[in-house]
């Protein structure tokens, strides 16, 4: 195990290690739009207000970013308690000011953001690549700006999906007018 967390703090060294002022604030953004799902929050209110009928959606996205969240801050970072990479090695280079609190492992912002992805590109397949991108370049934010090992974003990824396939049980409650294929009937 203790391999394990060294060659991640490495891997964290060297994607992190590209640092531009231009970059810096692109992916520091990304990181704040990510926090509580807050870009995920407010292309549901969006979605929404503009199509009344698409509001279940908009629920469902409530639903898994609120599902995340107790699953990531209230039951694994407690259990886990790993520290955050400017905690456990004081050189690491923090983009911005803000420095979480809360333990590393796992990520909430990549947690949550797969989790909205998922429930959005059910309801909109044709758009599923865009809903992925953007969940991925938020969670490769929080290890760029210096506040997540990658151990700590994979994890999280995977706590996403998995919280995003329960709230949709593999389909939207509503898909926006796209045929979504049911699974396929075994033989």
């Amino acid at each position: 195990m203790s391999s394990l967390l060294q060659q991640d703090a490495a891997l964290r060294g060297v994607l992190s290690g590209f640092h531009t002022p231009w970059l810096d604030w692109v992916m520091w953004t990304l990181s704040a739009s990510g926090g509580a799902g807050a870009i995920w929050l407010v292309i549901a209110v969006v979605m929404a207000a503009w199509l009344p009928r698409v509001r279940p959606v908009a629920w469902q996205v409530v639903i898994a970013l609120a599902l995340s969240q107790i699953v990531v801050d209230g039951v694994v970072k407690p259990i886990v308690g790993r520290a955050r990479p400017f905690i456990a090695e004081p050189t690491v280079t923090v983009v911005g000011e803000y420095r979480p609190s809360t333990y590393s492992f796992p990520s909430g912002h990549a947690s949550q953001s797969f989790a909205a992805a998922v429930v959005l590109a059910s309801a909109l397949p044709r758009r599923r690549a865009w809903w992925f991108l953007l969940a991925a370049l938020i969670a490769f934010s929080r290890i760029y700006i210096g506040v997540h090992y990658p151990l700590d974003v994979g994890v999280g990824i995977v706590v996403g999906l998995a919280v995003g396939l329960t709230v949709t049980g593999g389909s939207a409650w509503y898909t926006l007018g796209f045929p979504v294929a049911p699974p396929p009937v075994p033989r």
